[in-house]
């Protein structure tokens, strides 16, 4: 198409399906974009400094006519040749009124687009139990680097702040790299958002070496916490003296242990699970993979003890039609798994066995099932605990729906009676086990 001279060749451009764009004599990358719905619009092409091509809006015609819309074109194109970027400074406004310029602002969109997945390129929804986790880490950045604008961070200003983290604080390595990590996502999301050329919290987030974690519960502890999680089970009559008074456990969350100790799973699957996952005739429970850590859907089998713990849940005073083990503060939602972890550190403490949390029932069953007394293959142990396989080719893995139902339900059950025979002061060959609940792991 030729380049457009007049007003009156503008005028004549008539809608298509597709929009199309007209070239404008006289000014180079200054053009004409025409939409289906017959708006015309001038529009301006440049090359910033550093080689970023760029694309502005000038203005709709006919309140812009050809002949200011060349005047605008020139006036920018000269503030481009002076280093400016004037379409990259309209962008960064238009995101600053969208997310603020302090890193703390910064933060809270960040959190706002993790919730839709749009924290990251190609990223997944996160679940709410994990912005919550990172929102309690966010605490620890907001006080010190909350208020900093955060075009103007410093990769010095990150290294100060994660070693004064190192020295000066309380915080176990492991935390102190959670903190770090959070602070580089958000500031991920700004270079994602085009807000800030580079991440200055890369390479920074672990000033101290996080050694992995192999604390278990050994037989002793395993035999404690289930007759004191069997204790707090019971529901007490109005007025009764509660039976584990130190451990402070209502029985929804001495049932959702139980549950968790039984099953392997993983304590936020225990805390969020609904009625509707359980199939009581298959003796089955399907946690979805909205709720599944993978994302993908993954079938637990239920043995006798499990099934057991899941009609005590529905006879509860508390019951709910929805969650299996709602709040004991509010019937209307499930029972917060933090509540879970507090209990578990709780009960160690009272029964005088070293800490541990909910995640160390997964370690120590799995543990327990792969070694010589049960010699249940690790595949099959990473199929109960509801990880993704890392064997075989990814193509076979697509088509691969095999869930491996038996396996896992004689691997579950192996454990169930473990767990039960140590805690009635048998092993699960029959032996006598003498019980020292000091005795450390």
């Amino acid at each position: 198409m030729v380049a457009i001279t007049t007003d009156r060749q503008i005028g004549a451009l008539k809608p298509r399906a597709d929009r199309y764009q007209v070239d404008i004599a006289g000014l180079r990358g200054l053009s004409m974009r025409v939409y289906p719905s017959g708006l015309k619009t001038f529009e301006l092409r440049y090359q910033a400094a550093g080689g970023t091509r760029r694309r502005m809006s000038l203005g709709e015609y006919p309140a812009l006519t050809l002949s200011k819309a060349r005047e605008k074109a020139a006036k920018i194109r000269n503030d481009v040749v002076d280093g400016n970027d004037p379409a990259g400074a309209r962008a960064a406004k238009r995101a600053a009124a969208r997310t603020g310029d302090t890193l703390d602002q910064l933060a809270e969109s960040f959190f706002t687009a993790a919730a839709k997945g749009l924290h990251r390129y190609g990223g997944r929804p996160k679940r709410e139990s994990t912005i919550a986790t990172e929102r309690a880490w966010w605490k620890h950045v907001k006080p010190v680097l909350g208020n900093r604008r955060y075009a103007e961070l410093k990769r010095a200003d990150v290294k100060e702040f994660m070693l004064k983290l190192a020295t000066e604080g309380q915080l176990r390595p492991a935390s102190i790299a959670s903190i770090g990590s959070t602070l580089s996502g958000v500031l991920g999301f700004g270079v994602s958002q085009e807000l800030i050329d580079h991440n200055p919290a890369l390479g920074l987030t672990r000033p101290l070496e996080v050694t992995s974690r192999d604390r278990r519960f050994d037989d002793d502890a395993i035999a404690a916490v289930w007759g004191a999680l069997v204790r707090a089970s019971i529901v007490r009559k109005k007025g009764e003296e509660r039976v584990d008074m130190q451990a402070r456990l209502e029985p929804e969350t001495a049932l959702a242990l139980r549950l968790t100790i039984l099953t392997l799973c993983r304590r936020t699957e225990a805390a969020g699970a609904l009625w509707p996952e359980f199939d009581i005739k298959a003796r089955t429970w399907t946690i979805p993979p909205e709720r599944s850590k993978v994302g993908r859907a993954h079938v637990v089998p239920l043995t006798a003890a499990a099934l057991d713990v899941l009609r005590a849940a529905a006879v509860l005073p508390s019951a709910s039609e929805k969650f299996v083990f709602p709040s004991p503060e509010d019937h209307m939602v499930h029972i917060d798994q933090r509540r879970l972890t507090r209990a578990v550190h709780r009960l160690c403490e009272r029964l005088k066995i070293p800490q541990g949390s909910p995640h160390d029932f997964r370690r120590s069953g799995a543990t327990t099932l792969t070694g010589e007394q049960y010699g249940i293959a690790r595949f099959v142990v990473s199929k109960v605990l509801g990880h993704t396989g890392l064997e075989g080719s990814a193509v076979t893995a697509v088509y691969d729906r095999n869930e491996y139902l038996a396996q896992k339900r004689a691997a579950l059950d192996a454990w169930a009676g473990h767990v039960l025979a140590v805690a009635a002061g048998t092993n699960a060959t029959g032996n006598v086990v003498e019980f020292r609940p000091g005795k450390s792991a």
